[in-house]
Formats: C-alpha cells, sequence, structure tokens
C-alpha cells in the first residue's frame, strides 16, 4: 500500500492509496476509518442507553444500512454514468458513483434505517437519536483524521531540472507516432497539462478507464489539457486490433504507439493502467498506478498548474 502527496500553494491537495491495481482517493479511505469509528461509538451509546435486546437490533440495523448505502453508491454508476457503463460494464468493478453517487447511498441508507425501525416499533425518539450519534462521530472523526493525515509536508522542489519520474522532476521527453502517423513530441506539449497512460488492448482495467479518459477530455479546454495514451505495443498479440478497438469507442485524444517499447520501460510501465500528470512546464507531478474515474482526473488537473 502506498500514498501518494502533492502540496501545491492555492490548489486542492490530492491523495491516493493504492492497493495492487487498484486507486482509491485517500477522502474514501478516511470516510471509511471515520465510519469504523462511528459504529464504536454507536454500540457504546447503545449499551448505555438501551437494553440489550433493542440494542442489539439497532446496531444491526445500522451495519446493514452502511451495507446497502454502499451498494447503492457503488451501482449508482448505472444511474449517473450509464453511457460509459453500456461501453465499459467494467467499470462497476474498479469504480463508484463518486460524490453525487454518495449522497444516494446516504439518502437510501437513512431510508433504509428509518423503514425498518419503524417496523421493529422502535420510537421516533431512538431512531433520531441514533442517527445523531451515528453521524456526529463519522463528521467528526472524519474532521480530526484529516487534520492529522493531511499535516503540511515540505512542497515540491520545482527548480530543478533534474529528467526522471519522482515528483518534481523533468518528464523524460520522447517521440512516438499516433495511430493516424503524426508525430507527437512530449516536449512540444509544455504549457498544457499532460495526462501521460500507458494501456493496452488486451487490459481489463484499461477497457474500464478509457471510457472515462474519454469523457474527460470532451469536458475540457484542449489548449489546456492534453491526454496522450501510449499503447504498449509490443505487448499486443494483434497491433491490427488496435485501431478497431479505438474506433469502437469513439477516442478522439491522441493515441500513441510504443512500437519498440522504450517508452513503456523509460516510464516504468510495469503495471498497466499507469498514469503520470505533468504540469504545464513539463513537471512530473504524480504517478497513478491503476484505472482512474473522470472525477479523479479532474481533481488531479485542477491540483497542478
Amino acid at each position: 500500500m502506498k500514498k501518494q502527496r502533492i502540496a501545491r500553494r492555492g490548489k486542492t491537495r490530492i491523495e491516493v492509496i493504492q492497493i495492487g491495481s487498484l486507486t482509491i482517493m485517500m477522502k474514501w479511505v478516511i470516510l471509511g476509518m471515520a465510519i469504523v469509528i462511528g459504529f464504536v461509538f454507536l454500540k457504546l451509546w447503545l449499551l448505555r442507553s438501551q437494553k440489550k435486546e433493542s440494542g442489539k437490533q439497532l446496531f444491526e440495523l445500522a451495519v446493514n444500512s452502511v451495507f446497502w448505502g454502499f451498494l447503492i453508491w457503488k451501482g449508482s454508476l448505472l444511474l449517473l454514468e450509464p453511457k460509459l457503463i453500456i461501453e465499459s460494464p467494467m467499470s462497476l468493478l474498479y469504480f463508484t458513483g463518486g460524490t453525487k453517487g454518495f449522497i444516494l447511498g446516504i439518502l437510501g441508507a437513512l431510508m433504509y434505517f428509518v423503514l425498518k425501525a419503524r417496523k421493529l416499533k422502535i420510537t421516533n425518539l431512538i431512531i433520531l437519536q441514533s442517527i445523531a450519534v451515528f453521524a456526529f462521530s463519522i463528521l467528526s472523526s472524519s474532521f480530526l483524521l484529516n487534520l492529522f493525515l493531511n499535516e503540511d509536508k515540505p512542497k515540491v522542489n520545482t527548480a530543478g531540472t533534474e529528467i526522471g519520474l519522482q515528483e518534481g522532476n523533468k518528464a523524460p521527453d520522447f517521440q512516438l507516432k499516433t495511430l493516424n502517423g503524426t508525430d507527437v513530441k512530449l516536449s512540444e506539449l509544455q504549457g498544457k497539462k499532460v495526462i501521460l497512460n500507458f494501456w493496452a488492448t488486451w487490459c481489463p482495467p484499461c477497457k474500464a478507464e478509457i471510457p472515462h479518459m474519454q469523457d474527460f477530455y470532451e469536458s475540457n479546454d484542449k489548449t489546456k489539457v492534453e491526454i496522450l495514451a501510449v499503447n504498449l505495443t509490443t505487448s499486443e498479440k494483434n497491433t491490427g486490433n488496435i485501431k478497431e478497438f479505438v474506433s469502437e469507442r469513439k477516442v478522439t485524444f491522441p493515441v500513441l504507439l510504443d512500437q519498440e517499447g522504450g517508452v513503456g520501460d523509460q516510464y516504468r510501465a510495469m503495471t498497466i493502467p499507469t498514469s503520470y500528470l505533468i504540469d504545464s512546464n513539463g513537471i512530473v507531478r504524480k504517478k497513478i498506478v491503476g484505472p482512474m474515474d473522470k472525477e479523479m482526473m479532474e481533481q488531479l488537473i485542477e491540483s497542478v498548474d
């Protein structure tokens, strides 16, 4: 498990946790920890204020409510982004409904808790008190965890010009051809923020990520933001499938062919998808291993100049 951090003056701090090939935004990790703490406080309150049987019922009901809320949050992608699910059903495995889906999950969990509690003939006062204790515990825990985990760290040094892949290094330059035979050189994109993505047609998380990248690309100013999707062509069984793959998904951002594998090796793209966030000065700001959704891309781009 690896935590990455960016701290830029006047910009939003973006943190992620990487677990294997899955990338999770730190805010969701903190929320998960806060929910666990919320359960502890709810259990203690129920032990002190309720009879054993009714306290047990309320606690089990709270656990079930959170579970259903999670399922609603996860499945809300179907409602919020049906086009993406049609294009890539695997998105349901790798992504959630984001912040909007989380709100739907909260509403669903509350409705489930209230309706089930009333069926158990629990009074409205106890229902409201239980919700208040749980919610207060989660909110206060989230606040304290954010203070503890988001303490200020030294800023990334932007003055150096050393070429490398670490945050603050100048991104190694390269030139590759697109599917249409056009030459693209990374250094010529200086002045734009760049998401440099390494992928292949056989890679399931890559397939799930590409529709999100296309949606993100369409919603951003092409004069300020660019995506370079470098296909690891040497890993493809049939290179003829690349153009068909891109055409079927109506990809409009540049797709580059790493026909000799040199760029993939240079950028250490051993697990794919692997992406680098490069700022408008050509400086590496972040490395992400695993698929990203549109919300994460937007926040990453917003976090750098």
